[in-house]
């Protein structure tokens, strides 16, 4: 698992550089596109509550953008962000690469979700991307060259995720995510089209989510259905039959700060 995002924000940013050039009705014509493609490549649905451009400063703010969960999941959403905002060098706008200077996501909510037949979202959320990076590489625009892109640094900062084991009754936990720095993105290819972006980003986040989750033994509830969590004593967390067990439970109540 490699925990929203976000990374999907990237892949919209390209979609905006790409439409800079259009001066009529710009913040709404590229929340549509972030909306639109931003879907397609998590084959869930991606909402955005407000953009702004500032065309004579080369910079933008989203606001809401939202990842619905995948399908046979509790929480509505699997990853929603607080705000984005962005920097781009406007000496690059109407040529390919566009350079981002900065961009930095703030408070990010990650939902981390393992269901009673002990799959997890974001091993999911992670299929899709796969399959959306797979179709898009054989689904070559027949004409025109793709818009690509260079980040000189991006920031995911202030995040959390929510932990929600159904097996376990369901009750929500939070943990805190450590910082995350990328640096030249695109930079080394002569940048990066927005499916690779997308990867690359979501990449970090859902890595970020695994690291933040692992020391506590969650990922030994991946795979492992709620009945066969009952059977071995390891369905409730401070009261798991046996010694490894409860040292389980009991490193979950501790990363879990409960």
């Amino acid at each position: 698992m490699k925990k929203l995002l976000i990374a999907v924000v990237a892949l919209l940013l390209v979609v905006a550089g790409g439409l800079f050039f259009v001066w009529s009705s710009l913040d709404g014509i590229v929340k549509a596109a972030i909306e639109t493609y931003g879907s397609e490549a998590t084959k869930t649905e991606i909402t955005v509550a407000d953009v702004k451009l500032k065309l004579e400063e080369g910079s933008a703010m989203i606001g809401g953008l939202n990842v619905a969960n995948p399908k046979g999941f509790t929480d509505k959403h699997i990853f929603r962000l607080g705000a984005i905002s962005t920097k781009i060098d406007t000496a690059t706008v109407t040529k390919n690469p566009v350079v981002i200077d900065e961009l930095i996501i703030s408070s990010p909510e990650v939902f981390y979700e393992i269901d009673k037949a002990g799959a997890s979202n974001v091993d999911a959320l992670k299929r899709n991307l796969g399959a959306s990076s797979a179709a898009a590489a054989s689904d070559k625009p027949a004409s025109g060259e793709e818009t690509k892109v260079i980040i000189r640094r991006l920031v995911v900062e202030g995040g959390k995720a929510s932990l929600r084991i159904a097996a376990l009754g369901g009750e929500e936990k939070s943990v805190t995510l450590p910082r995350i720095v990328l640096t030249d993105i695109g930079k080394k290819s002569g940048g990066a089209t927005g499916m690779e972006v997308a990867q690359i980003l979501s990449g970090a986040m859902l890595k970020n989510v695994q690291g933040a989750v692992a020391g506590a033994g969650v990922q030994q509830y991946l795979g492992k259905s709620a009945d066969m969590l009952k059977k071995s004593g390891m369905d409730k967390l401070g009261g798991a039959a046996g010694s490894s067990a409860g040292q389980l439970g009991g490193a979950v109540k501790g990363l879990l700060g409960n």
